[in-house]
């Protein structure tokens, strides 16, 4: 059904992308892609993206086992926390990005992944009772609305004609940093603990964030080099 969907509302896209092709040619595509590379950057950028990929998967692989191990919710009511987390992106999503548009995207990226990072490791100290639903609800204040600022930067420090260069890139790194991630916090909460599973997801948020904090960002309002 989705697929029906897209066919039809990309169904004049062809026609703006033979436009643009045409308007850059392959020499002037081959110097873009170039300075791509060179770009400083963009590799920081792309590591980051894959840093928060790594917790994310890591947290929503260990959430599940932990409020029915350890905190011994149902089904529903494991599946209510869970839908809170997600939920919450409705209403953070758009703010975030409008805030980063408005203040620059590492003023709001890097408090952003202390955050997640910060309430991931109070779940060790107050990850039952009436703190646990106020926990996930403030982690899904950011956990998700990270995603599209990070796009958003890609956008912002490329050229146009070589954007889904760059966006593949870093899907591709992020994936083969955060694919091993659910397995990497499975044996950590299995063979070491509760704690040290959070320490750890916790851990690649706060390294995302220290990372991005020297980096400078083009802002939306000004020309990408």
């Amino acid at each position: 059904m989705l697929s029906f969907i897209a066919l039809w509302s990309f169904r004049n896209i062809s026609e703006g992308l033979e436009t643009q092709s045409k308007a850059v040619d392959s020499l002037a595509r081959r110097e873009q892609t170039k300075r791509l590379i060179q770009n400083r950057v963009l590799w920081p950028i792309t590591l980051i993206k894959g840093l928060r990929g790594m917790a994310l998967f890591a947290l929503l692989t260990f959430l599940p086992l932990y409020l029915a191990n350890d905190v011994g919710l149902s089904a529903f009511v494991r599946a209510a926390y869970i839908g809170l987390l997600i939920a919450i992106r409705i209403v953070a999503k758009p703010v975030a990005g409008y805030l980063s548009d408005k203040l620059g995207r590492e003023q709001i990226l890097a408090p952003g992944l202390l955050w997640s990072g910060a309430i991931t490791l109070l779940l060790i100290f107050f990850g039952e009772g009436v703190g646990l639903p106020v926990l996930i609800a403030l982690l899904g204040l950011f956990v998700y609305p990270d995603q599209p600022i990070l796009t958003a930067a890609f956008l912002d420090l490329v050229d146009d004609g070589v954007v889904s260069t760059a966006l593949g890139i870093a899907s591709f790194v992020g994936f083969l940093l955060s694919a091993l991630s659910p397995m990497v916090v499975g044996a950590v909460y299995e063979f070491v603990g509760v704690s040290a599973a959070l320490y750890y997801i916790g851990s690649l948020f706060f390294v995302a964030a220290i990372l991005l904090v020297p980096l400078k960002l083009t802002r939306p309002d000004t020309v990408a080099v």
